[in-house]
């Protein structure tokens, strides 16, 4: 008997909530005075998911691959500041673009 082939991936299309433009409720992710620092520019990154792949794996992508990460459309997605999650939100869709819409403010030590 010979082994069986594993499935390849199907790629479908994810619908996104449209999100109203509308002023944000609840508590901020960081209160105080932070007057001396408020126009600092930060490099937010959201990370929808992740993969685990080998070499040879990686070297066979081409376009049109399908790189299945080891989340599921409905988890929450992580917002980072410099490698550290500060956040977690639901992927949403802003007009044309993406958007996070926040669920949960990490609570950390000096934040």
């Amino acid at each position: 008997m010979s082994p069986q082939q594993p499935e390849k991936p199907v790629a479908r299309q994810v619908r996104l909530q449209e999100v109203p433009n509308e002023e944000p409720k609840g508590k901020e992710l960081l209160a105080g005075n932070l007057q001396l620092i408020k126009d600092v520019k930060v490099k937010v990154m959201v990370c929808v998911g992740r993969a685990e792949v080998t070499v040879k794996e990686l070297f066979a992508l081409k376009d049109d691959s399908v790189l299945k990460l080891e989340s599921a459309t409905t988890d929450p997605v992580e917002v980072l500041l410099d490698g550290k999650v500060i956040a977690r939100g639901n992927l949403v869709a802003v007009g044309d673009s993406f958007g996070v819409s926040i669920t949960e403010i990490v609570s950390a030590p000096g934040i």
